[in-house]
């Protein structure tokens, strides 16, 4: 290797598996709401008994069939993150002290990126992206142009610390695809390091139509699996688990359940979305027999959401809720059953620990 090559490491990235536990918040929630308490837990993919869903229990006399499978906002959305995540140590390692100074910059990278296997290959690759960044970044620097942009109330044009003031799209044959260098001229004013290029997923425009793609075929894969388990008199339960806050969203989903559902001669009898990347686990009933979100009501983006029983104006006294008409303003507006249910993440337990 010469001396001024950057050493490659292809960064280890622990892709979290939840399924054990996102299936032990649903089943909270199902004891809570059942009052009954689970037995007989088993692994039909270990055991070989029946179907290989991920669980089979009881609540009470009721066997149960639980299946479990991560949601995308897009087609190999988790193997494409690991591919950005590659893409920006290695530009971070052999950029760092050469780019134009303050300038600050952002790579933008498709949905489709993607890096040839093989070490040798994939180095050259990286290694020909980093040398197409820094010959852009230069080209930039000498034309020196600032976009035509808003000038605030001092007569400095915005895209100092708000937008970018000049960027350059390519072709790159070596990532097999197009991406775009996008420069700030000043990185302090945007908050941000001078000289540092940050690597960032550009999401398709189509992004619902992708993500809604991406969920058909996962109840295509997870629902006749689900089906057997019904024939051998299981009730059945799928768990919907959310890695991406932004893009997979409770509401995303919830609003494009209708379409996912219509037109299946089966579905489950419950449908659960479990949203395991913020502080608490957020557990949210999607589905219960025939009844199903949004037609029965659903959780608001950015409203506080209140249980019926525990109301945040209990215990005030009824002639103060009355003058500030606080029951009308904070009223509760799911019914018990809808009501999402919250967990740390160490009260849950791997059921799926025992299987391996």
């Amino acid at each position: 290797m010469k001396n001024n090559e950057t050493p490659y490491s292809k960064p280890h990235v622990i892709v979290p598996k939840n399924e054990g536990k996102a299936c032990d918040a649903v089943v909270k929630t199902m004891e809570r709401r059942t009052r009954k308490k689970r037995s007989e837990i088993r692994h039909p993919e270990s055991d070989r008994v029946g179907p290989p869903v991920e669980l089979r229990m009881k609540l009470g006399e009721q066997e149960y069939a639980i299946e479990h499978t991560i949601i995308e906002p897009f087609e190999n959305n988790i193997k494409t993150e690991l591919t950005v995540v590659e893409i920006r140590q290695y530009l971070i390692q052999s950029l760092a002290g050469q780019l134009p100074d303050p300038m600050y910059y952002v790579l933008q990278v498709p949905t489709d990126v993607c890096l040839p296997r093989g070490k040798v290959k994939r180095v050259r690759a990286l290694k020909n992206l980093a040398e197409w960044i820094l010959s852009s970044a230069q080209t930039m620097y000498e034309r020196n142009t600032l976009l035509s942009l808003p000038i605030d109330c001092h007569g400095i044009p915005i895209s100092l610390y708000c937008f970018p003031d000049d960027s350059i799209k390519d072709d790159l044959s070596c990532i097999n695809c197009t991406v775009e260098l996008l420069r700030w001229r000043n990185g302090i004013k945007a908050g941000r390091k001078p000289g540092f290029v940050q690597t960032v997923l550009d999401y398709p425009e189509d992004l619902e139509s992708c993500r809604t793609e991406r969920i058909r075929r996962a109840f295509a894969d997870k629902f006749p699996k689900l089906a057997k388990c019904r024939a051998d008199g299981a009730r059945t339960v799928l768990v919907l688990e959310s890695q991406d806050a932004a893009h997979t969203r409770f509401d995303l989903i919830g609003n494009q359940l209708p379409t996912l559902l219509a037109g299946r001669t089966y579905l489950p009898d419950e449908i659960f979305l479990v949203e395991s990347n913020l502080g608490l686990w957020w557990v949210y009933p999607m589905k219960y027999d025939k009844d199903h979100w949004p037609e029965v009501g659903m959780p608001q983006w950015n409203r506080p959401i209140y249980h019926p029983d525990n109301p945040p104006t209990a215990g005030l006294p009824k002639w103060y809720r009355d003058a500030l008409q606080l029951d009308e303003i904070d009223k509760p507006y799911l019914s018990r059953e809808w009501v999402p249910a919250t967990y740390k993440e160490d009260e849950l337990e791997d059921l799926t620990n025992a299987r391996q």
